[in-house]
């Protein structure tokens, strides 16, 4: 029988420790690969290459410039190298490398790292974003959030991810989807104004400003919506009936002092009442007009006295408030602070004597808003102009409204609003489109025309005569 052979020992001198049977020779650690060659430009010649994309007409384009994609810590962009030139692109190559390897990805331009040439929908309204603050005239914040949103919502409705995705067909798809999941009980022109405010929001994100920006910084697109049409079914402004201004006029008044005849919200009376002629608005419920409402009085005020914009009565402050020499004017400011007008210019506004004296009226403490209130939080969506600084005070003034025939049982609307449209008609008429497109602060005597102004009495005409 065999035994084993078991290892002899050396049991000389150092060796004993050497050569026991439990050792173990222990690994040496793995170190990160290294690239060989990556310090020399012909290892980045080789890593050159140029981007192309696909026009409107489905023909490839080949950007002239290099691009190489460069990685570190765990990220890789692309990065244009700015020259058409395979040596220099080699070196730029390989000096962005080095920085970036000593500095981080803050050595590399932000116009450098590019955009694939198919981003998607995401990155483009990234860029979009950031071109806006590269404009000489940008859009308001909340319009280029508007803007954003409508893209994007398009896009979902089109099951579009990518940019170059987007085109006349993928259009027509999220419109068909769009109509397809609209609730039946509302109607077709509700649909239609729907669809052409999206369509109008979604394609001024490929406005030619916008677009020029964003070829600077490394990304060239097409605007997909040329020849997009966006037909509005929008009627005509029809001015109220004159019980309705007049009970409005009547009661104003007691905006600024309480009305002791107003209902108690707290009553299980009101609330049935309320839901009969508000439908479900339980955030409004709890206002209280037995109580004094001076902000809501002065924004009545702003929208029918001078015909101010929403966001206008939000930022007025009583520094626009002018008295020249007897005559009075509401001054809007092409721009002060966060606040930029529609359109983005202002304008001045004759105002009657009793408007003027009646906004000094409601003036109840040292706010410099004639709505009252402070500056809005740094932090809030109104800082950056996204939302109402008072938006309580639109919900009071819009409610008591409602209660008096303006948009009347209404699911949805803007009953202030509609006062501007009745005080664009008024000027209208008397005093011609002009003076009622400059106090609306319309680019377009279209606008004032087609939506604002009609007609609040039609001249008596004396021309006719039958002789004989």
């Amino acid at each position: 029988m065999e035994t084993r052979n078991e290892p002899k020992l050396d049991t000389t001198g150092d060796n004993l420790e050497k050569c026991q049977v439990d050792d173990k020779t222990e690994k040496p650690v793995k170190r990160g690969r290294v690239r060989s060659g990556e310090g020399s430009a012909a290892y980045w010649r080789a890593r050159l290459f140029r981007n192309s994309y696909r026009d409107r007409d489905g023909n490839t384009v080949e950007i002239p410039e290099y691009y190489v994609r460069l990685r570190h810590e765990g990220i890789t962009k692309r990065v244009r190298l700015h020259s058409s030139e395979k040596e220099a692109s080699a070196e730029a190559a390989l000096t962005l490398s080095q920085r970036l390897a000593a500095e981080g990805w803050s050595a590399v331009h932000a116009g450098q790292a590019r955009l694939p040439a198919s981003p998607s929908i995401e990155d483009f309204c990234a860029e979009y974003e950031k071109a806006v603050l590269s404009m000489r005239k940008a859009p308001r914040p909340v319009s280029v959030l508007n803007y954003v949103r409508c893209l994007k919502q398009l896009c979902a409705l089109a099951g579009v991810k990518q940019i170059r995705e987007l085109n006349r067909a993928a259009i027509a798809k999220a419109e068909d989807a769009y109509r397809a999941k609209a609730s039946r009980s509302r109607k077709d022109s509700a649909v239609t104004n729907t669809l052409a405010k999206i369509l109008r929001n979604a394609g001024a994100c490929f406005s030619q400003k916008g677009r020029e920006v964003m070829e600077r910084n490394g990304l060239k697109v097409e605007n997909p919506f040329v020849g997009i049409e966006r037909s509005q079914e929008i009627k005509r402004y029809e001015p109220l009936k004159p019980e309705i201004i007049d009970r409005v006029m009547r009661d104003a008044p007691l905006l600024l002092t309480g009305d002791p005849n107003a209902q108690n919200p707290a009553t299980t009376l009101f609330a049935k009442q309320h839901k009969k002629a508000h439908g479900k608005l339980p955030q409004w419920r709890d206002i209280d007009f037995r109580e004094p409402h001076p902000d809501a009085y002065a924004a009545l005020l702003l929208g029918y006295g001078a015909g101010l914009r929403a966001n206008e009565i939000d930022q007025a402050k009583w520094e626009w408030l002018k008295d020249e020499d007897g005559v009075c004017f509401v001054e809007i400011p092409d721009e002060q602070g966060n606040f930029r007008p529609k359109g983005g210019e202002g304008r001045k506004i004759r105002i009657q004597r009793e408007v003027y004296d009646a906004l000094n009226q409601s003036r109840k403490d040292a706010s410099p808003y004639i709505i009252g209130g402070g500056d809005p939080d740094p932090e809030s969506k109104a800082a950056s102009g996204l939302d109402y600084r008072c938006p309580m005070t639109f919900r009071t003034i819009n409610f008591w409204l409602r209660d008096r025939g303006v948009e009347k049982g209404k699911a949805r609307g803007h009953p202030l609003h509609t006062l501007r449209k009745q005080y664009g008609s008024v000027v209208a008429t008397q005093h011609g489109l002009f003076h009622a497109q400059h106090n609306l602060g319309h680019r377009s005597p279209v606008v004032t025309s087609r939506y604002y102004a009609t007609p609040t009495t039609s001249p008596e005409l004396s021309h006719f005569k039958i002789v004989g």
